[in-house]
């Protein structure tokens, strides 16, 4: 089975728009920038009302806009730099990704780099809409997308996959 898609600076904005919170450190973490922007928030209106020192000022300034970047803009900056550290790195502005899912592990192509994995470092598969995200123990997450599979069909790699890791 063979998943293929065309990877584009368009594509790459929309995976910064589907990023979604993973595991409990991610979740604190949310929380803890929604109270600093709350924080900041309130003390720079209370602090101009009551027309507070300079500093006092600029310290809830600054808690309200990292709080805000951190909250809503870090991510695309995120994949923006990994988008143009790929670019670089291939020399082209888009390239083809497969994913082939083999007898005894799974191939990665991004242009003309190879990675190999293997099935036992499955950890677990989410699917969202046209989306798979199949996570690796390693740190690595795969993403496929079920109308991109050039040879197969996503329901059958999951019964692959299901049974490569069983």
């Amino acid at each position: 089975m063979k998943n293929q898609y065309k990877i584009t600076k368009d594509l790459i904005k929309t995976w910064a728009k589907e990023y979604h919170l993973h595991g409990a450190a991610n979740i604190i973490l949310f929380i803890i920038w929604c109270v600093l922007g709350v924080i900041g928030s309130a003390g720079l209106i209370f602090s101009i009302a009551l027309q507070s020192d300079w500093l006092v000022i600029y310290i809830y300034a600054l808690f309200t806009v990292v709080a805000f970047f951190k909250l809503f803009l870090s991510r695309f900056f995120v994949w923006s730099k990994r988008y143009q550290l790929y670019s670089t790195t291939y020399g082209v502005s888009e390239w083809m990704r497969t994913t082939e899912f083999l007898d005894d592990e799974i191939i990665l192509t991004d242009h003309t780099s190879v990675s190999k994995l293997k099935y036992s470092n499955i950890q677990k598969i989410k699917e969202k809409n046209n989306v798979v995200m199949i996570f690796m123990n390693n740190n690595i997450a795969l993403r496929l997308y079920k109308d991109a599979f050039v040879e197969g069909s996503w329901e059958e790699c999951k019964k692959k996959i299901q049974a490569m890791i069983k």
